[in-house]
């Protein structure tokens, strides 16, 4: 029997030598550690609290008093608590100048829904939509920056304004009023800016005035300059913004045919890279250095979404991964001795 066991012993250390329980195809030098297990919450979006201790992140479920929205997951402790539910595919997420954090809904209906305070909200609170209504003072919907399918939130250098996308074939750009009078307004055909008297009217309002048309805009990143820029999926490309006050430019930042449908975007402000993933099968996880595209991650069997830097290291979400449970997951560039 011992030579029985040895040899099973050497199996399994052959086998876990093998098993990847991430699955994720690294480029050489990069690492990757599981940070947090998910049981199909559909991890979206992910925003560091300014402690760098805790992670924010959307669920991309269907609206419902038990579908959960937005998690808190402690990095210290390794334990996670959910904060919100009952959001309809709760996806953008960024924290405001101010310290709120606010939540988009990705479908033609959605709203902004913005979090007074985040760090001292008690855990398991809920959202009734239909009465647009929360179980906690702190969560209201933000009327006032529109009604359509909101994902990507990006907010001015000097917290001006806040920069909305419309997740649709035909959306449009706008930008909130920070400031009272807290208008919305959108990006015409002419490439100024045009007040939307009925923000809940937005998408409609935007088709009446002939507004400038973008294919399914999903994330947006604010660069060192103030340049907005863009992940336009079925471009598809990344296009740049420059807001010049009445009017605006716009301008195509990157188009590489290895990049399939650029999805969620983070600015690494330390190294000057921008990190984006493509929301393709195999879905990967890109880095542009201005000069050079390089694939870092990939993965056969889930959608990287949510890449967001941390330090030197790279978060990104794995969702509705179909070989294992969904995962928050650290990456890590092995440096040169």
């Amino acid at each position: 029997m011992a030579p029985l066991r040895a040899i099973v012993a050497a199996l399994l250390l052959l086998y876990a030598c093998r098993f990847d329980p991430i699955g994720l195809q690294l480029a050489d030098g990069w690492h990757a550690s599981s940070v947090a297990v998910w049981r199909r919450v559909h991890p979206d979006m992910i925003a560091v609290a300014p402690d760098h201790n805790y992670l924010y992140i959307t669920c991309e479920t269907r609206a419902g008093l038990n579908a959960p929205s937005l998690y808190l997951h402690n990095l210290q402790s390794g334990r996670s608590v959910l904060l919100v539910s009952g959001l309809n595919r709760a996806d953008g997420l960024k924290l405001a100048p101010d310290g709120s954090l606010w939540i988009g809904e990705e479908f033609d209906h959605g709203l902004i829904w913005r979090v007074a305070e985040p760090g001292k909200l008690p855990a398991e609170q809920f959202v009734q939509r239909d009465k647009a209504a929360a179980s906690h003072p702190a969560i209201a919907p933000l009327r006032r920056a529109g009604r359509f399918a909101h994902e990507g939130i990006a907010f001015a250098r000097d917290g001006g304004y806040a920069y909305l996308a419309d997740e649709n074939p035909h959306g449009a750009l706008y930008r909130y009023r920070m400031r009272p009078p807290h208008l919305l307004q959108l990006l015409d055909g002419r490439l100024h800016w045009r007040t939307v008297p009925d923000p809940l009217d937005a998408r409609a309002f935007a088709r009446r005035v002939g507004a400038t048309q973008f294919n399914r805009m999903e994330d947006i990143e604010v660069l060192d300059d103030g340049r907005l820029l863009i992940a336009e999926t079925d471009a598809p490309r990344i296009i740049a913004v420059t807001d010049l006050g009445a009017r605006a430019t716009v301008t195509t930042y990157l188009a590489d045919r290895r990049i399939h449908h650029p999805d969620n975007l983070a600015w690494d402000a330390g190294r000057h890279w921008l990190w984006i993933t493509d929301d393709d099968r195999p879905s990967r996880l890109w880095r542009w250095d201005g000069l050079h595209l390089r694939q870092i991650a990939r993965h056969d069997h889930a959608e990287i979404t949510g890449v967001t830097p941390l330090g030197d290291d790279i978060l990104i979400n794995l969702q509705g991964r179909d070989d294992g449970p969904e995962l928050t997951v650290r990456l890590r560039e092995e440096r040169a001795q």
